[in-house]
């Protein structure tokens, strides 16, 4: 069952329902916006599916999807875990930072338009300031199963609320100090 809207009707918590589509828990718009459904969230985890499309943004000039493109499969996963932590606390989607990469290993050179992909994020470290660490699995899915595509640990910047504020020039500077 497809979500329509979080915070429909009052309590944000109670609208949602996973799988939803994603745009509802992400702050990127096409043709940016890479993922299609938000499979789940939770307070530790968060799960996504894309479907490959002939407009899809990342295709490379032989019209494949690069594996390195699962980079940012992996950061929207992310950015639904971050999603649905914002609209629980009463707020909206917001951009986060993608800050670094570890371990990352893929499985293929690239995906062919129409290849199902399946992202699970944890995560593993929180710091006070908003630094989250999550390790990341995008498997390939087809009919006759599953078979890894890309891992690796992302590290991530979950700015405060007012970070990217542009009424104010410095608050970014303000809220670091």
């Amino acid at each position: 069952m497809m979500t329509q809207a979080p915070g429909a009707g009052g309590n944000p918590a109670a609208a949602l329902q996973f799988p939803c589509d994603a745009v509802l828990l992400l702050p990127q718009r096409p043709p940016m916006q890479l993922i299609d459904t938000a499979l789940s969230a939770d307070d530790s985890a968060a799960e996504s599916r894309t479907v490959i499309r002939a407009d899809n943004l990342l295709l490379n000039e032989n019209g494949r999807f690069p594996a390195l493109g699962l980079i940012e499969v992996m950061a929207q996963t992310v950015g639904i875990f971050a999603g649905r932590m914002r609209i629980l606390a009463g707020d909206k989607p917001r951009e986060g930072l993608l800050l670094g990469t570890r371990r990352m290993l893929l499985n293929a050179p690239s995906f062919p338009v129409g290849s199902r992909l399946h992202c699970r994020v944890e995560k593993t470290f929180e710091s006070d300031d908003g630094l989250w660490q999550f390790d990341c699995r995008v498997t390939l899915e087809s009919d006759e199963g599953s078979e890894p595509a890309g891992s690796a640990m992302l590290t991530v910047f979950n700015p405060p609320p007012g970070y990217f504020d542009e009424d104010e020039p410095n608050a970014a500077a303000k809220i670091i100090r």
